[in-house]
């Protein structure tokens, strides 16, 4: 009966929100996972509404969440798609942005103010320490986030190994300075919120042990939720 009502209650703001009907199938999983902060490596098919997922946990959390696209295309087809909602807190910040500085700025003191509750990054931009740093020092002002996702966490695996060496320090980088509000008594670091359409079981534990830093993170063992659960 709880977890109907907790279902009703999602389908309510899926509606308000996004003006669907219903959930897919294999996405309440996810999201009832996600919701409570616990960190998620979601499979779900393509055209199964993987985004809708962290978007709509990411709208439900009071604090800002962080989306890790491996392309900019990707990254301005969400960004524009969310716009189209009806949902304008929301920024990315890419290569393409950062040449002009003034507007580069302007985006990330939007981030830092607590303006912007969805931002759109590349793995790269946290390997830079001056904007790690920048990230880190938003809890001493009371800005907090609530999810790392990373769209397409096969990259992870896929891509991390050959010619993108930032997905390797990814779960690295998300866990020690993208920061959630400090409980004490309770794991301090930021949910994880994986999301990809194919992956073999093979990539996937690769996935896992990456992002984990070889178990230094935690990832719990039932953290991967396929599509057939």
């Amino acid at each position: 009966q709880l977890l109907l009502s907790k279902s009703f209650l999602l389908s309510y703001f899926l509606n308000l929100i996004f003006r669907k009907e219903d959930f897919r199938p294999g996405q309440l999983p996810i999201l009832s996972r996600a919701l409570q902060l616990k960190s998620v490596i979601g499979l779900l098919p393509t055209g199964g509404g993987k985004s809708l997922t962290y978007q709509l946990a990411a709208m439900l959390q009071p604090a800002v969440t962080l989306v890790v696209d491996p392309l900019k295309g990707l990254m301005k087809d969400q960004y524009d798609g969310l716009l189209k909602t009806g949902i304008d807190c929301i920024s990315f910040i890419n290569s393409d942005i950062t040449k002009d500085y003034a507007e580069g700025q302007k985006r990330e003191q939007a981030l830092t103010g607590s303006q912007i509750q969805i931002m759109f990054l590349s793995p790269e931009r946290l390997s830079i320490h001056r904007f790690r740093e920048v990230l880190r020092s938003m809890r001493e002002s009371d800005v907090y986030f609530a999810y790392g996702v990373i769209d397409e966490v096969h990259c992870v695996s896929e891509w991390g190994h050959d010619f993108r060496l930032a997905y390797l320090h990814l779960g690295r980088n998300l866990y020690n300075y993208v920061l959630p509000k400090e409980v004490e008594g309770e794991d301090n670091h930021i949910s994880l919120f994986g999301l990809t359409a194919t992956a073999s079981f093979d990539v996937l534990a690769d996935v896992e042990r990456e992002l984990s830093g070889n178990n230094s993170y935690s990832l719990e063992d039932d953290a991967t939720v396929r599509y057939e659960n």
